[in-house]
């Protein structure tokens, strides 16, 4: 199969390119207005885990189009489906693919097979290649060992960075003050995108590491955690020491997770469309129950205090 044009190549990876970064933005940029609004609203400093949930809730639609594409009887259903598409919001961590903020997970099938038709770091496929079948089957592959600890890990980094961990986030540093806030917020959105990028450069394939790097993520998270379950007086409130470990104990925690999720699902791209249907589904579903297991106690449970402005809880 020849090889398409230079411009429809550029013109393809242009619009994908601009489809994510509008997503990104809009959905990043109510996060990053959080601080501001957060004590104006009734929901107050639980507003983020009704965010969370709502995202989450609305990356469902990503299944239902993966499923109706796979009913389909023929491929005259693309150009609706993928109209669909843009109605459907993305969460504000969630990866997009190979080299780049993630792994592409809107539907899986039609990423796969746009990359294989019109991806320009790779080579065209030979006849011979073609005809040669892979020694290898993919779903083997995926139920390995070594496929279900990648999809696990995939899994389990979502629910923390998508559900969890932002539901609790203005309890975290809200005690240290708006700025605070802000900063954890802007420079954590910022850390995902250059942890992607340093992926791109240097990319751990050990399963043994990338262990290691989700183990330090979450002891970051266990940090942030614990700060929220103490708010609204938390350890060193008031101080500039408290702000900064703060601040830095969120940036961390964000991109250690951010590279984790890249490299996972970056080893999990060579296994072609199975592989990356499974890695979407398992970075939906483990969104989704992050976001719904935090919203009881943040939201209708109240196990997590908010503090009030003019008065000092953690005074003598």
């Amino acid at each position: 199969m020849a090889a398409p044009p230079l411009g429809r190549l550029v013109l393809t990876h242009l619009l994908v390119a601009l489809f994510g970064m509008g997503s990104w933005a809009a959905v990043n940029g109510i996060w990053v207005e959080l601080p501001v609004v957060v004590k104006n609203l009734p929901e107050g400093w639980s507003l983020p885990s009704y965010l969370c949930v709502l995202v989450a809730l609305g990356n469902l639609g990503l299944l239902v189009v993966t499923v109706w594409r796979r009913l389909a009887p023929g491929k005259g259903e693309r150009v609706p489906i993928q109209g669909l598409l843009l109605l459907l919001p993305l969460p504000p961590s969630v990866p997009t693919g190979g080299p780049g903020p993630g792994l592409r997970v809107g539907t899986p099938g039609v990423e796969k097979e746009e990359e294989e038709e019109a991806s320009p770091l790779q080579e065209p496929p030979s006849p011979a290649a073609d005809a040669t079948p892979s020694p290898e089957p993919v779903v083997p592959r995926l139920l390995s060992t070594h496929g279900a600890f990648l999809l696990g890990l995939l899994a389990v980094t979502n629910a923390l960075t998508n559900g969890v961990l932002p539901a609790v986030q203005s309890y975290s540093c809200l005690p240290y003050g708006r700025l605070a806030y802000h900063l954890a917020v802007v420079l954590g959105s910022a850390a995902n995108p250059l942890a992607c990028f340093l992926a791109m450069g240097v990319l751990c394939r050990s399963l043994a590491g990338l262990g290691s790097l989700s183990l330090l993520g979450m002891l970051f998270g266990a940090y942030l955690m614990a700060l929220a379950v103490l708010s609204p007086c938390p350890p060193l409130v008031g101080t500039s020491a408290g702000v900064v470990l703060v601040v830095v104990s969120w940036i961390l925690c964000l991109g250690v997770f951010s590279y984790v999720k890249v490299a996972a699902s970056s080893l999990l791209h060579g296994g072609g469309q199975p592989a990356l249907l499974a890695a979407g589904v398992a970075i939906q579903v483990g969104s989704l129950l992050g976001a719904v297991a935090m919203f009881p106690p943040t939201s209708i449970y109240q196990v997590f205090r908010s503090g009030k402005d003019c008065v000092d809880p953690c005074g003598p």
